[in-house]
């Protein structure tokens, strides 16, 4: 554990993370594009139904789900050895313990969903689906309370409270959108229709406006997410007592 918890260990996980996540979703693009499918806009899942890319994304994600995972737990550790020493007994216990199962929910979800294409699961890959969207946001809201607590205690978190506030808020903007606009088309069940399905597989005319917008928002979320991830950095250099 102590390995896990060092600095370097921690910084290389995250910086692995972002690395990979954003390799996946430009390759997966990149090669649906190249396939000659419709550009404006695929879903991230939908580039699971095309066989080329389904591959990068199920390798790129899987990865991906795990480091997030390991990276919940470190996290966690960190938090709570740095506020026990700086904060006190109990002071973000409860959004720490929050903030790592949300992650951990969200990554193990995002290795699983990696392995559901869903044209062919569709019910277990919306369900897949929401935990992770859900529980990536839910870590993003707790982690910035956390960093705002700990500001509070020592304003070297100020500025990295402020970056993650504005980034949190950008991709919590970006997921209502989304979710608006599969509401305004699906209804309040958030399924996308089997009819949409057909559209996927031919991949050329993915000319449903409201799912379209749903879809490029759903991107949007995904590279704030990414930028959220990007503060555990600093934070992690904050936390750290190595010299």
């Amino acid at each position: 554990m102590e390995t896990l918890l060092r600095r370097d260990t921690v910084v290389g996980t995250i910086r692995a993370t972002i690395v990979i996540q954003l390799a996946t979703l430009v390759a997966c693009y990149a090669i649906w594009v190249v396939e000659g499918c419709d550009p404006f806009v695929p879903f991230i899942s939908d580039t699971d139904t095309n066989s080329v890319s389904g591959a990068y994304f199920t390798i790129g994600f899987t990865i991906s789900g795990i480091l997030l995972t390991i990276i919940g737990a470190q996290s966690y550790f960190l938090r709570r050895n740095w506020a026990a020493s700086n904060m006190g007994e109990g002071s973000i216990g409860t959004l720490n313990l929050l903030s790592s199962i949300s992650a951990i929910v969200a990554g193990m979800s995002l290795a699983w969903i990696a392995d559901t294409p869903w044209h062919e699961q569709m019910e277990l890959h919306l369900v897949q689906a929401r935990l992770v969207f859900g529980g990536s946001i839910v870590w993003a809201i707790s982690s910035t309370l956390i960093s705002s607590r700990m500001a509070e205690a020592d304003p070297a978190f100020s500025e990295l409270t402020a970056v993650r506030r504005r980034r949190t808020s950008f991709t919590f903007l970006c997921m209502v959108v989304m979710v608006v606009s599969v509401v305004s088309y699906s209804g309040i069940s958030l399924a996308v229709p089997a009819s949409y399905l057909d559209l996927v597989r031919v991949c050329t005319e993915l000319d449903v406006t409201a799912l379209s917008i749903a879809a490029t928002f759903e991107w949007l979320v995904a590279f704030g997410l990414i930028g959220v991830i990007e503060t555990c950095i600093e934070e992690t250099r904050l936390l750290s007592d190595e010299p």
